[in-house]
């Protein structure tokens, strides 16, 4: 009776207005838009410290002393606070894709504080992380949070916590777009009625948010204007996204290995997990004393690139060594995400191509912004097999969509590229790697909407062959609902609501779209 009253009750919330909707994505959008500026303010700033630190290394001895400390107390700090809570770990996109897919039950306020706290420290230490997938988890742990505050339906706690996610992406970026097109595209991979409101209104309030404290500069500000190129040379699109396909297939390759690395170096040294971020301080000791501008998440780095052109070796030599302690930060799991670290591996990438292409006299000098550009987009579509989110990503990062049709045509070719070397969405495969710590997802039945696709359309109910613990209550069509009979027909763009228990979220999407 009491799973019954909850449908019933989940439904009714399903049926609210536009106005309600939009008004709790307002809500997230300002809870989180707070929560991430300050987050993305901390680290920046603090970040600056360090950078200054290292940079005065020479002149400066007692400067070790500092870094050295401050790194002592993060490895002890993060050593405690991941025994007690493994969600603080990494970026934090594979549990929300977890949670939002009912494997894994978080706790919002323990894992909100310490990603919070230990994220700032993490990322501004000079470690090559990037504050999105941080972002991105305290986002949805804050609207999660909301929805517990609110006594919500678990339909419409999932609706905020994707609405957190996008707003957290959106905050850390300014790309409010990019928020909805990555919840989308990588977490619900379909547009539900249910979220897609509230989560837009969520991500323009927390870049608004945003705005007010850095200002309406892009995060990626490129020249005002960019020479376009002639139609005749779009081959070099292609062959720079076929490129960009393959150098992504092997980053993801190395990522989603560096765990055993690690576990490698932690038998031979006697490091129990807790402690690998020990191995991340001592590596990055050399890179902060010796190329102090190469350190952090990236972004100083791609604008560098976009206004001083530098050599093919340069930036082999500066791709190298991003690749290799982008790893090596990532697999210490410290909190901190791959999202900027591989735009600005994408941004040198591009940077190389654009050299190649200037000693053949293909291109003029004042072209290379546009080839930092493409490189970000086309290295990051690769990787997330996410390409409208790195194409509108992108975009609202330089704050010029001009370059819209090169970004489409590199995006597009290297996410084929990608795909044609059976690479997987990076998150996904992470979530997958995950899957034997999650452990704690519920068998609580709830309702989730699903749009008919092609797999369904034009087939009545009781033709279905679908499993026999999944019911579907209710028919959508033409913006009015109905109860779902056997000889009800579904039609493509409409959508059904199916009763399912929680932990088979995931798997009845997969199955039926």
């Amino acid at each position: 009776m009491k799973q019954s009253q909850q449908i019933q009750r989940e439904f009714q919330s399903t049926s609210r207005s536009i106005l309600s909707q939009v008004s709790r994505g307002v809500l997230v959008g300002l809870v989180v838009g707070a929560i991430v500026s300050s987050f993305r303010f901390f680290i920046e700033h603090l970040f600056h410290i360090v950078q200054g630190l290292y940079k005065d290394l020479g002149r400066s001895p007692i400067n070790w002393i500092i870094i050295l400390s401050m790194y002592l107390f993060i490895i002890l700090l993060a050593s405690q606070l991941i025994k007690k809570n493994k969600n603080v770990k990494g970026s934090g996109i594979p549990q929300v894709e977890a949670e939002l897919k009912g494997l894994l039950q978080i706790d919002w306020w323990a894992t909100l504080w310490q990603k919070y706290i230990l994220g700032i420290l993490a990322i501004a230490s000079g470690l090559m992380l990037g504050r999105e997938g941080p972002s991105i988890q305290l986002g949805a742990m804050g609207g999660k949070g909301l929805a517990k505050k609110l006594a919500l339906s678990p339909v419409e706690e999932r609706a905020l916590i994707a609405s957190g996610a996008a707003a957290g992406l959106a905050a850390a970026f300014n790309a409010p777009i990019a928020g909805l097109l990555f919840v989308v595209e990588e977490v619900y991979h379909h547009f539900s009625r249910v979220f897609w409101v509230s989560t837009l209104a969520a991500s323009l309030v927390a870049n608004f948010v945003s705005l007010n404290i850095f200002g309406q500069t892009p995060v990626l500000n490129m020249p005002d204007h960019i020479p376009h190129i002639d139609l005749s040379s779009y081959w070099i699109f292609l062959v720079m996204g076929i490129f960009l396909g393959l150098t992504g297939y092997f980053y993801e390759v190395a990522v989603l290995n560096i765990g055993r690395v690690y576990q490698k170096l932690g038998s031979w040294f006697k490091v129990s997990a807790p402690y690998f971020p020990l191995f991340a301080f001592l590596l990055i000791l050399p890179i902060g004393y010796y190329f102090p501008h190469l350190l952090g998440g990236g972004n100083q780095l791609v604008l560098n690139l976009a206004h001083v052109p530098l050599g093919i070796q340069t930036l082999v030599f500066y791709f190298v060594i991003r690749f290799i302690w982008s790893m090596i930060s990532y697999g210490s799991g410290l909190p901190g995400g791959i999202f900027l670290p591989i735009l600005a591996l994408g941004s040198v990438l591009g940077a190389l191509v654009a050299a190649v292409l200037l000693k053949f006299g293909l291109i003029h000098s004042n072209q290379l912004p546009l080839f930092v550009i493409l490189g970000m987009s086309g290295y990051f579509s690769a990787i997330s097999k996410a390409p409208l989110t790195a194409m509108i990503l992108v975009t609202e990062m330089v704050g010029d969509i001009r370059t819209l049709m090169p970004i489409g045509l590199v995006t597009l070719t290297a996410y084929i590229t990608m795909d044609l070397l059976k690479g997987a969405p990076v998150y996904e495969a992470m979530l997958e790697q995950l899957m034997p710590e999650v452990t704690s997802g519920s068998d609580v039945l709830t309702l989730i909407e699903i749009p008919v696709s092609e797999k369904l359309a034009g087939r009545q109910v009781r033709d279905l062959d679908l499993p026999r613990d999944l019911l579907i209550t209710t028919h959508q069509h033409n913006g009015k609902n109905s109860t779902v009979h056997g000889s009800t027909r579904l039609y493509l763009g409409d959508s059904i609501y199916l009763v399912v228990k929680e932990t088979d979220i995931g798997r009845v999407k997969e199955l039926l779209l």
